[in-house]
């Protein structure tokens, strides 16, 4: 039997530290190719190949970017709150040389800064456990996909068992060990996430309709279903 933690313990969404923003930025550029690689395949999957895709809580623009190299067609435009964040993410943007084609700004996944049925796909990965109203999100990726538009939502869940938390979390303090606010990250992360039934409560609850829900490892993945191959 899996014991989820008891309570959540609400983690910031800001990154305002330049410091802290830089090494992220750094460490994301190193490791991130493979989970890059997973949500390219599931963009796919959907059939999404061209068209717009907005992703929220992008960070320093890893997956915009990785996307923008895989997909010549596609439009991407990436938010965030933390203006440090959006500064390296236009940045990186630059030095891959995908200025004209990708589009970062602080923005908020409350009110998301696209117009009604405008967007082809939403990719929200590892922030949905810094929104405190994750229902009120739902709602804005509903309003702002096109009909037939997709979403990938990806994020850890609190009630992941116990020895996958403490092995993830002892890799995790191995490659962050070079900052001594990022080595406590993946832990306040998992403790801010939410349970698979709480995930299922919100979206039930919410606008978006055509999704499914699918576990893998310490992670939970909602998916549009409307494309999905």
């Amino acid at each position: 039997m899996v014991i989820p933690m008891k309570e959540r313990i609400s983690e910031s969404g800001i990154i305002d530290d330049r410091k802290l923003a830089e090494y992220y930025n750094i460490m994301a550029k190193r490791y991130m190719s493979i989970p890059c690689k997973r949500v390219l395949k599931r963009v796919l999957a959907q059939g999404i190949d061209r068209g717009t895709i907005l992703d929220v809580g992008t960070g320093p623009g890893i997956f915009p970017i990785f996307l923008s190299k895989a997909l010549p067609g596609i439009q991407i435009k990436g938010i965030d709150l933390s203006p440090v964040m959006i500064e390296i993410a236009k940045r990186n943007a630059l030095k891959e040389g995908l200025g004209q084609r990708t589009e970062f700004l602080i923005g908020s996944a409350y009110s998301l800064p696209c117009e009604d049925r405008s967007v082809d796909m939403v990719l929200c990965i590892n922030t949905l456990h810094h929104l405190d109203q994750p229902i009120q999100f739902f709602n804005e990726v509903a309003r702002v996909l096109k009909v037939g538009g997709g979403f990938v939502i990806v994020d850890f869940h609190r009630d992941t068992p116990f020895y996958m938390i403490w092995f993830f979390n002892l890799l995790w303090r191995l490659f962050f060990r070079g900052h001594p606010k990022a080595k406590d990250g993946f832990m306040e992360s998992v403790k801010s996430s939410y349970t698979i039934g709480e995930c299922l409560d919100f979206l039930k609850k919410s606008k978006l309709k055509g999704w499914r829900v699918t576990t893998r490892t310490i992670e939970v993945w909602i998916e549009s279903t409307k494309n999905l191959k």
